[in-house]
């Protein structure tokens, strides 16, 4: 299998604004941030897809 090499920049959800009541777009913050070379002991991994369980509502 080829090494693939990874992207410059990576897309990253921030939590902008604890939540009052139902969250709102506001409340969040898509981020373009660089993507460091992983360190000793660490791997990198690109994720395919994200699912939010309806559970994780309530420990935001």
């Amino acid at each position: 299998m080829a090494e693939q090499a990874a992207p410059a920049t990576a897309r990253e959800w921030h939590l902008a604004a604890r939540p009052q009541g139902w969250p709102v777009p506001t409340d969040f913050a898509l981020v373009e941030a660089p993507v460091r070379t992983p360190g000793p002991g660490e791997i990198l991994v690109r994720n395919a897809y994200l699912s939010v369980d309806p559970y994780m509502r309530g420990r935001m």
